[in-house]
């Protein structure tokens, strides 16, 4: 019988990882935008999320809550970002994204949003371009349109079943996984 792979520790991981300086020089060129996401658990699940795939910075836009807006926000955003991610992921709030996106456009940023569109294509066939851009929107409204009209490829993942699209989180996990499969530091 073989003898199964020994499981790292909690302590093990902790002890594992890099400090701020080895962080910052291995982030990855992607800027991840929530439009208008209404779920607070949500926001904390892609904080986590993106400290894992050790992004460059998240934008929080609309009506997206933010770990410092109310008490209940942080608490509800701290539920499902554990482990340290909402002090290691450099994150931004902007009411409306549109000048900040457009600033990150002129520095040479790709603008990919993730939505389910007539023209959109699958997420693995987009050729993406780093620095990125990848927008992700509302559970039920989506991206606003003045995003999706300023994009360089719209995305979508491909939904085999009878529901309608996968949870906002979960989209930008499997995303964010992809452009790290891509990324050639």
């Amino acid at each position: 019988m073989k003898t199964p792979p020994r499981r790292h520790t909690t302590a093990e991981l902790v002890a594992s990882r890099p400090d701020r300086a080895a962080q910052d020089a291995t982030r990855m060129p992607v800027t991840v935008v929530l439009d208008n996401v209404r779920s607070l658990q949500n926001v904390g699940l892609i904080f986590r999320v993106c400290d894992c795939a050790n992004i460059e910075r998240l934008i929080l836009s609309g009506i997206t809550g933010t770990p410092t807006q109310t008490i209940h926000a942080a608490q509800q955003i701290g539920k499902t970002a554990v482990g340290g991610s909402l002090q290691t992921v450099p994150w931004e709030k902007h009411d409306d994204p549109l000048p900040r996106i457009a600033e990150l456009r002129r520095a040479g940023h790709q603008l990919v949003v993730f939505e389910q569109c007539d023209s959109s294509i699958p997420y693995r066939e987009v050729p993406y371009r780093f620095p990125l851009i990848a927008v992700f929107g509302h559970e039920r409204d989506g991206v606003r349109d003045a995003l999706l009209e300023q994009a360089d490829h719209v995305a979508v993942l491909p939904v085999r079943g009878i529901t309608n699209s996968l949870n906002v989180a979960m989209t930008a996990s499997i995303v964010l996984y992809e452009l790290l499969a891509r990324w050639k530091p």
